[in-house]
């Protein structure tokens, strides 16, 4: 073999072994980017999402995806820099709306699945509720057979409504009108509301969350609201091109597992300086999701 015919082959495995390597490369696809919203809840949840799609078979990261507020993320999910974020059905009708009307159930998911931009999905909801609930004392509620919201004007007309300051809309608050309470005042946290409500003389309002993390609640009762207010149903937004049948079977697989209980529980742990994302291994080893 001549000079020119060695060099020339030897330039041919090069070029050949250059293809392999940048073949082999390309077949690794980066991990889908989870995001959130910055509260411990929302941060537990992404890393549930993320942990779960891993397991199943989806590589999914929180790492260096974004966190912001819902309007942030559904910026970035449109223009690609993100695959998906938890959000609650609410709010995401209200960002998304400009008349939003449903309060619940299939009618409030398929308006936010109408509402949303194209090329955007929302997954089915989980068992996680952070819908604000009516809170009183359980012997209140005993004595005046007060089971729901609607059944609140059977209460003795005036008690205050207790809330934790800047945290409930006053739109939200005139679904407990039925009620017919006295003046709001606003505490600085959840426990406060609760220590208010235990003697019977006023009444309260917190998120599911709040409330399933208040502890201790032998002494008060949630009133069940099938209407207003306004449903927060957890719910994965996510970037429709990300996901093929394998990812949307563990998303569903998520909702049927994860309940607000549990969420309240893992957001607690990381607002106790836990990683998100060893809380939300913990769980998934517990769970079939």
């Amino acid at each position: 073999m001549t000079k020119t015919m060695r060099a020339l082959a030897a330039l041919l495995a090069l070029l050949v072994a250059a293809t392999a390597v940048t073949a082999c490369g390309t077949d690794d696809e980066p991990p889908l980017l989870i995001g959130s919203g910055a509260s411990p809840a929302m941060r537990a949840a992404a890393a549930v999402y993320a942990a779960s799609l891993t397991r199943s078979g989806t590589p999914a990261t929180t790492d260096g995806a974004p966190v912001g507020d819902d309007a942030a993320l559904m910026e970035a999910i449109s223009t690609g820099g993100l695959d998906l974020f938890p959000a609650f059905t609410g709010d995401l009708l209200t960002q998304l709306s400009t008349a939003p009307a449903a309060l619940g159930g299939e009618e409030l998911l398929a308006e936010v699945a109408r509402a949303l931009p194209q090329g955007v999905s929302v997954g089915d909801p989980t068992g996680v509720s952070d819908r604000p609930q009516l809170l009183l004392a359980a012997d209140l509620r005993d004595r005046y057979g007060v089971d729901t919201l609607a059944d609140c004007g059977a209460l003795p007309p005036g008690l205050p409504l207790v809330v934790v300051e800047g945290q409930i809309a006053p739109a939200t608050l005139a679904a407990f009108a039925v009620c017919r309470p006295g003046p709001v005042r606003s505490v600085d946290d959840p426990r406060a509301v609760i220590d208010a409500v235990i003697g019977g003389q006023a009444l309260g309002v917190l998120p599911a969350l709040q409330t399933a993390a208040a502890g201790d609640l032998e002494q008060v009762r949630a009133l069940p609201s099938p209407e207003a207010p306004r449903a927060q149903d957890l719910v994965p937004v996510y970037r429709s091109a990300a996901l093929g049948k394998s990812g949307l079977r563990q998303l569903s697989r998520i909702a049927g597992e994860l309940n607000t209980a549990d969420l309240a529980e893992l957001a607690a742990r990381v607002d106790a300086g836990e990683d998100p994302r060893t809380v939300a291994t913990e769980w998934l080893g517990e769970h079939s999701a």
